[in-house]
């Protein structure tokens, strides 16, 4: 009686973890802001449309970045076992087999593709298809060659706010293609960021990033550059008659307030703690910016 109770209770908890192992290889946290910045897109977009078309829009979205993910972490697993932040993942520590993984991945991109492309539009559905083709073929490979691979990688990841976009519009309209060049340069500073206070495990990976590349000081340098850059570009909403004054001056706060704490960098040694400190902050600080600028665009559209 008691192994077989054991066993009832073993068998739904193994279950359960492979399923929470399948789901991470999507990276969740990654999906989540797909999710967000696709819904802003939609909820910017003039036109109407059905509940059903922007629900499968943003699940669809949603799907096919984590396939795109999935098949990501299968092309890494050998460099994600060199890294302490990636080596408990399913694939680098046994729990999930390569094959599956690919075939999970595989699967939702094809669901997702073609949910894109008969329920939505097949603009929509090119875009996704664009964007999950640069991630898996460019991105990915390019990170072993060349640091450049940043550029890269911001493409894919600027893509979702702009099928939201079309999901309404079935055209490239001007605000959709400036909430893609604001994602694609918030991106930069972001992973440069990331790069400064993972650079050693990134080195043990033998992957190219911006800091061994050029050195650290020059990339607290171009974090600046892309955050002022950043700044100009969350203004241009409101110079197309997309966004309000509201806006436009808690922008120039905002957007001023991040720009000033970008070139904090300077003042710090390379690889001193503050240094890195300062890199995780900004990075932090990141994913309070982008949202508020999206929001504020809401608010005062």
């Amino acid at each position: 009686m008691t192994t077989r109770f054991v066993s009832s209770i073993v068998m739904p908890e193994k279950k359960i973890n492979i399923l929470v192992d399948f789901f991470s290889l999507t990276k969740p946290r990654l999906s989540s802001l797909v999710i967000f910045t696709s819904a802003l897109g939609l909820f910017l977009a003039p036109g109407e449309m059905s509940y059903l078309t922007a629900v499968v829009s943003i699940l669809a979205t949603s799907g096919l970045v984590g396939g795109a993910c999935a098949i990501n972490c299968y092309m890494e697993k050998d460099i994600d076992a060199l890294m302490e932040r990636t080596k408990n993942r399913p694939l680098p520590s046994g729990r999930i087999a390569p094959g599956s993984a690919l075939a999970f991945g595989l699967s939702l991109i094809i669901v997702c593709l073609s949910s894109l492309y008969f329920v939505v539009n097949p603009l929509t559905a090119g875009l996704g298809l664009t964007a999950t083709l640069t991630y898996v073929f460019l991105y990915t490979p390019m990170k072993k060659k060349t640091s450049w691979a940043l550029f890269a990688g911001a493409i894919p990841g600027a893509i979702p706010p702009l099928m939201g976009w079309t999901t309404v519009t079935n055209s490239l309209g001007l605000l959709g293609i400036v909430l893609f060049s604001i994602l694609f340069i918030w991106q930069l500073p972001h992973f440069l960021s990331i790069s400064l206070y993972h650079a050693r495990d990134y080195t043990n990976a033998d992957l190219k990033i911006f800091p061994t590349h050029i050195g650290i000081k020059a990339t607290v340098h171009r974090i600046a550059i892309y955050t002022f850059v950043l700044f100009l570009i969350s203004l241009v909403p409101y110079y197309i008659g997309a966004a309000t004054e509201g806006y436009r001056n808690l922008i120039f706060v905002l957007g001023g307030a991040y720009f000033i704490f970008s070139l904090m960098g300077y003042k710090y040694e390379e690889d001193s703690s503050e240094l890195l400190g300062w890199a995780r902050r900004y990075f932090y600080g990141s994913l309070i910016y982008l949202p508020s600028v999206f929001v504020l665009m809401l608010c005062f559209k």
